[in-house]
């Protein structure tokens, strides 16, 4: 008998490592991205919701601002502009305006920025701490906050969400700004 369950064991664990594999998950489909209910919402607001559905799951092309192509910037270049807030066009000139926000006031719509993807020199992204110090200064990926710990960014990968806690964005966060008026 003491046989026989090993040999289901060993099934059953070997069932388990072969789902494992299975490769990577299909890419995010392009919709609703699932924002938490947000109080005495604007018109603005509003426009940046829909404009977030609208840019989700797109492709990431360098110098892109459409659904059919985006890069970070231009993803929040596109999406405030719907919300009739014009704003530069790169990540340093965006970080450039706007309010400063700490990290325990954020709320929908402000715009958080990382060292994460800086390119130094044709040696391509790096993960943030593996550069001398001055390198850590410079700020040259944005996304936008949707709310509890999550927030969308338009990354080599395409438009998708992530999360602020996660190690990667924690160690490499250098700010947020505001460009809507409170509520």
């Amino acid at each position: 008998m003491a046989v026989k369950f090993r040999g289901y064991l060993g099934a059953a664990l070997a069932a388990l490592l072969l789902a494992g594999c299975a490769g990577a998950p299909p890419p995010p489909p392009r919709g609703p991205v699932g924002l938490p209910p947000i109080a005495g919402r604007s018109p603005q607001d509003f426009a940046l919701e829909q404009g977030l559905s609208d840019f989700y799951g797109a492709p990431y092309r360098s110098g892109g601002t459409t659904p059919a192509g985006v890069d970070c910037s231009g993803l929040i270049q596109a999406l405030y502009q719907r919300a009739g807030v014009n704003l530069p066009r790169t990540v340093a000139e965006q970080f450039n305006a706007g309010q400063p926000v700490g990290p325990g006031e954020l709320r929908f719509g402000d715009v958080v920025f990382f060292n994460r993807y800086c390119q130094t020199r044709g040696r391509g992204p790096y993960l943030a701490g593996m550069l001398p110090p001055f390198y850590a200064d410079e700020i040259c990926h944005n996304g936008i906050y949707l709310g509890e710990g999550r927030f969308v960014h338009a990354s080599p990968k395409g438009v998708f969400v992530s999360r602020l806690d996660a190690e990667t964005w924690r160690l490499s966060f250098k700010g947020a700004r505001r460009y809507l008026p409170g509520y």
